[in-house]
């Protein structure tokens, strides 16, 4: 009986930690699809930053080109 005892709380307590462990891992699963469907469209975003650089990218080059 002792050596029930003896393995039990530890047992016990490891058993918590998985199914604690598993449970928030579950969770956080869920996190990712979340934020991106809270989140703005970045296709937009994307593009306007693309044509800002391309904007300045080609003043630039004229800037160095120009006598």
């Amino acid at each position: 009986m002792d050596n029930l005892k003896f393995w039990a709380r530890p047992a016990i307590v490891a058993g918590l930690w998985i199914a604690a462990t598993s449970f928030t891992l579950a969770e956080l699963t869920t996190v990712v699809p979340s934020l991106r469907s809270a989140a703005p469209p970045t296709t937009q975003l994307r593009d306007a930053k693309q044509q800002i650089v391309r904007a300045r990218a080609q003043s630039s080059s004229r800037a160095a080109v120009a006598p």
